[in-house]
């Protein structure tokens, strides 16, 4: 072979080794930052199922089932929940973890949450537990 191809075929060797290199980079990267997000999602999913107990630290009254309006919603003490709403052309069941944002109780499902305003925490009218959401009027069984 002559210089001139020994050159020219070196040349191509070493910008295809360059690529190499590169692209192992970036997919070393991608995969990093993957890892990290998925590391964020079990975080969050363990939270979810498990139930998030600091999560009902001020929150105790919320504890156990309440009924109203077509809706059930029981919350355990590690902050897990089931909200169950029924209406007469649908239903709705979310089994996740409960969390209070301001005026709000949130149900957090994984890919989605259910916010619910508080009109009314949870107070002794009588003998009976009530409180207020969405305008929806509950009580603990």
């Amino acid at each position: 072979m002559s210089k001139k191809s020994n050159s020219s075929l070196f040349m191509v060797l070493a910008m295809v080794a360059m690529m190499l290199v590169v692209g192992g980079l970036v997919l070393f990267w991608v995969a990093y930052r993957g890892i990290q997000m998925l590391q964020k999602e079990a975080a969050h999913a363990a939270t979810v199922i498990g139930g998030d107990a600091s999560a009902m630290v001020g929150h105790g009254d919320w504890v156990g089932t309440w009924e109203g309006g077509g809706k059930t919603l029981e919350i355990g003490p590690t902050g897990t929940a089931v909200y169950e709403e029924k209406t007469a052309n649908s239903s709705e069941k979310l089994n996740g973890s409960v969390g209070f944002d301001g005026g709000d109780m949130v149900i957090d499902v994984l890919v989605m949450k259910k916010r619910m305003h508080i009109d009314a925490p949870p107070h002794l009218a009588g003998t009976t537990w009530k409180a207020t959401l969405d305008g929806v009027e509950v009580e603990r069984k």
